[in-house]
């Protein structure tokens, strides 16, 4: 197990530092201290090694378009209708940033700030841990939180993101994720990428994609992933994806939220998560003409990623039975994600 780290570059005043996890299979990651992203996750392929997600060689090229990519998400991801609440029976009015709504933390959310970061190490995982003091005055969301993100790889090629926040005076709100974005193939687009979903509904939203309340079958529709399916064929199907899956008994230990596998190379992600909600969105193109680097520093042309966003449902602060994602005052809340790597047997 190795941890090497390297100032990568500057962006907005800030030194960013990248550091670089790896196990004893070859498998690595990197993560950087701005936005506590997650760079890259690179298994071996051939001769050299795959990095499976969508991936920036400089800290500049994150920041210059809007789809917050494999950024971490907080204090809550997703969206919060009319970037309003009630806790302990007072309006509480929260950053708005898209249509009136609060998107992802608003805009001085997690993806915003240069975490500080320590690591460690033992015989079968390595970590990096990043933390934060965030004010109500930084980010406009009501306490003052310390927040930390934890990202583990063990031996097992499981990639481990915990996160956990101690509230202040007030309570608050806490719902993290990363954004990640997967193409697990060779390709530029999806076409061999299958995917199941262990749902068997997804949230109904408005016209801004806020959810009504209520939720929608997945049986015969593009969205039934409940056994493997083509992405490429349901997104074409469904016009494209940025939806939001109700997950059946999520960490129960029965069985993952979701698998998304390449049938070409065999390559497959398996996730895991203690919450009942799984966000996918489907980017055909970047907003942007940034080339970025999926093979050793070898530029290409943007192509098809999906994301799949772990989480407690969108505007669960609104929305009865969506799940609970007050922090109290003074006390603790934890989530974990898991991202496990293997071939298909």
């Amino acid at each position: 197990m190795d941890i090497f780290r390297k100032e990568l570059d500057t962006y907005d005043g800030h030194t960013v530092t990248q550091i670089t996890l790896v196990n004893d299979n070859g498998v690595e990651i990197s993560c950087l201290t701005m936005g506590a992203i997650w760079q890259a996750f690179s298994v071996p392929s051939g001769a050299g090694k795959k990095n499976l997600l969508l991936s920036f060689e400089h800290t500049k090229d994150y920041y210059a378009n809007a789809q917050n990519i494999c950024k971490a998400i907080g204090r809550v991801a997703g969206r919060i209708a009319h970037g309003k609440c009630e806790l302990n029976g007072e309006q509480v009015q929260l950053p708005q940033n898209e249509n009136g709504n609060t998107l992802h933390g608003g805009q001085n959310g997690f993806s915003t700030y240069n975490w500080n970061y320590t690591t460690s190490r033992n015989k079968n995982s390595v970590s990096v841990i990043f933390q934060k003091k965030i004010t109500e005055k930084m980010d406009g969301f009501p306490g003052n939180i310390l927040a930390t993100i934890i990202y583990t790889l063990n031996n097992n090629n499981k990639v481990t993101i915990s996160f956990s926040a101690l509230g202040g005076s007030k309570d608050s709100l806490f719902n993290p994720t990363n954004h990640v974005y997967f193409n697990l193939s060779d390709r530029q687009d999806l076409s061999s990428h299958s995917l199941k979903i262990n749902s068997s509904a997804t949230l109904e939203t408005d016209e801004n994609n806020i959810p009504t309340g209520r939720v929608k079958e997945v049986e015969a529709t593009p969205l039934d992933f409940r056994d493997f399916r083509n992405v490429k064929a349901a997104a074409d199907e469904a016009d494209g994806f940025d939806d939001a899956f109700v997950v059946n008994q999520p960490g129960k230990g029965t069985e993952p939220i979701a698998v998304l596998r390449d049938e070409d190379s065999g390559r497959q992600i398996t996730i895991d998560s203690d919450r009942n909600g799984l966000v996918m969105y489907n980017m055909p193109a970047l907003d942007t003409e940034i080339k970025f680097s999926r093979d050793q520093g070898k530029p290409a042309i943007p192509g098809e990623w999906l994301a799949l966003e772990a989480q407690t449902l969108p505007d669960a602060i609104n929305q009865e039975n969506f799940g609970d994602i007050v922090l109290p005052k003074n006390g603790k809340r934890s989530y974990h994600i898991q991202f496990a790597y293997d071939k298909i047997k």
